[in-house]
């Protein structure tokens, strides 16, 4: 999982300076409280998830937490997370050296300063299990693909091709959510303008801006509050499962 858009790096000496400055502040306050609690925040299929956690130990280069059981499953699905600690003017970001959902433990390293860009969004964006299928209808052409990101305000569209000529068009980004409670599926027709296509991966990705009508946005409202109640379901039970 690429997670990288979801914070900007705060470097205040070098990488390798600041995560031995970060290591020895925590070592230091451990030594000083052995209760010493912080939270971790981690980006679960879109949804935040942020629960305390406890330092259990501190190694030469990795520090082990006790963990809230489905932390550590989105740590697991995100092999990241981030720590707030007062300790520290700024966020932090730590990779994942191990992590053992049913012990609710987790050893973390690599760590650095960052902001949390994703704190800073309008909106919430919500990752999809099952492809849904768009259409961008635009006068310059019509490219078709599916959505792999949703939020209240944009869109991100995966496709095979990428058409640059349709960059900054307005047009209708045509989406077939499903309606869970009528069983069916339904196209949304969703004013949106294409921001920029990303072609260094495949398949290609489509960023749109989109502004739904007061229909849209009220079927829109719905399936994202759907969407976040399976991801809190599916949270729980890999939880329960370990």
């Amino acid at each position: 999982m690429d997670y990288t858009h979801l914070y900007s790096t705060r470097i205040q000496k070098t990488f390798d300076e600041d995560n031995a400055d970060i290591l020895e502040t925590f070592r230091t306050a451990f030594a000083t409280n052995p209760q010493l609690s912080l939270h971790l925040v981690n980006y679960y299929k879109g949804l935040p998830i942020s629960y305390k956690a406890k330092i259990a130990g501190i190694e030469k280069e990795s520090i082990d937490l006790d963990v809230n059981p489905k932390q550590a499953v989105a740590i697991a699905a995100g092999h990241y997370t981030f720590i707030k600690c007062t300790l520290f003017d700024h966020d932090i970001l730590a990779q994942t050296q191990y992590v053992n959902i049913k012990k609710q433990a987790v050893l973390l390293n690599k760590f650095c300063y960052v902001e949390i860009m994703a704190e800073t969004r309008k909106h919430l964006r919500l990752e999809f299990d099952q492809p849904i299928t768009a259409v961008f209808n635009s006068p310059s052409g019509v490219v078709k693909g599916k959505i792999i990101e949703l939020s209240m305000g944009g869109a991100l569209m995966e496709s095979n091709e990428a058409y640059y000529d349709l960059i900054n068009d307005e047009a209708n980004l045509i989406i077939m959510l499903p309606d869970v409670e009528q069983n069916t599926n339904y196209n949304l027709r969703i004013p949106a303008r294409l921001l920029a296509i990303q072609d260094d991966i495949k398949p290609v990705i489509y960023k749109f801006t989109i502004a739904p009508d007061k229909i849209s946005d009220r079927f829109m409202a719905k399936f994202m509050y759907h969407r976040q109640v399976q991801i809190v379901h599916k949270l729980r039970d890999d939880a329960e499962l370990g």
